[in-house]
């Protein structure tokens, strides 16, 4: 087969794929992708520094733009879609099927260009109602623009580690059969794993029987190593530091374990938001070592 595109340089070329309207096939793929990068916004919303709130708004409006985008591929403007600006392109999507939020998307706009050209970092309460916005926009979005249901964006088939997954996928059946009690302890138990994968690989078996006090060194050095991991994240920091960790030893082996305390939702909004909390966690930092 002939290769049209042999002669044009990769970045004109990469240009044209990108404005091809994606297939049915490749939609639930980006649209993954799309709730992913929108959970990293989330994550750091929940820490208050202004690079965190910062990157908060960045995610949630590169989601919107993405969606939007894809929305407009087979729209037509007076240029190619990679070089029109954000207000045009939604202006147009907005007139042939009205947008949910749409002024508030063009608010959004208007706030990450501040942050990221003029240094303008939004409050923190700005930057959760935003968020939220965002989310709200996502959902409709998923329906309404590619006929895919949000909650069907199944987010526990990314999850790599088989156990982790199991506990989270049956504390979501647990969600829905009511059983916010079950729920909280099956996904409590999947972070507090989580964690123990962390623990086990910074920690070094070897200094088990030396001691501080009555401390094992090799749990101290691996508590401070996962605190100097996670200084960045102090939302995460917290969650993972309330799920006590040490070695002990079982039928002649160092093993880890861990403690597991969570709080006793009553709603299924409380104890689905706790969930994408801890799901949250574990996407966003299961890529960073093979454990």
């Amino acid at each position: 087969m002939e290769n049209n595109n042999k002669d044009k340089p990769l970045e004109a070329t990469a240009k044209e794929d990108a404005e091809k309207k994606l297939t049915k096939q490749e939609i639930t793929p980006f649209l993954l992708n799309m709730r992913l990068i929108y959970q990293h916004g989330v994550s750091h919303s929940k820490n208050k520094s202004r690079l965190d709130l910062f990157l908060a708004i960045h995610n949630s409006h590169y989601v919107v733009e993405q969606v939007i985008r894809e929305r407009a591929k087979d729209m037509t403007f007076s240029d190619a879609l990679h070089k029109i600006g954000f207000e045009e392109i939604i202006k147009k999507v907005n007139e042939k099927q009205p947008t949910q939020y749409y002024n508030r998307l063009l608010e959004l706009n208007k706030i990450r260009n501040n942050a990221e050209h003029l240094n303008l970092i939004p409050s923190s309460d700005d930057v959760e109602f935003y968020v939220k916005i965002v989310e709200d926009f996502l959902k409709w979005s998923c329906q309404n623009y590619f006929q895919k249901d949000y909650e069907s964006l199944k987010f526990e088939d990314l999850i790599i580690d088989k156990e982790i997954r199991e506990h989270m996928m049956k504390a979501s059946e647990f969600i829905d059969a009511k059983d916010y009690k079950s729920a909280c302890e099956k996904m409590n138990t999947a972070l507090a794993i989580f964690k123990t994968r962390f623990f086990t690989f910074f920690a070094d078996p070897k200094l088990w029987n030396i001691s501080v006090g009555a401390f094992p060194l090799t749990g101290i050095l691996a508590d401070l190593t996962l605190k100097i991991f996670f200084s960045n994240d102090i939302y995460t920091l917290k969650r993972l530091t309330a799920l006590p960790t040490t070695y002990m030893v079982k039928d002649g082996q160092v093993i880890v374990a861990w403690n597991v305390s969570y709080a006793g939702f009553q709603t299924e909004e409380e104890t689905r938001k706790e969930y994408d909390a801890i799901l949250n966690i574990i996407l966003t930092y299961q890529d960073r070592f093979t454990f």
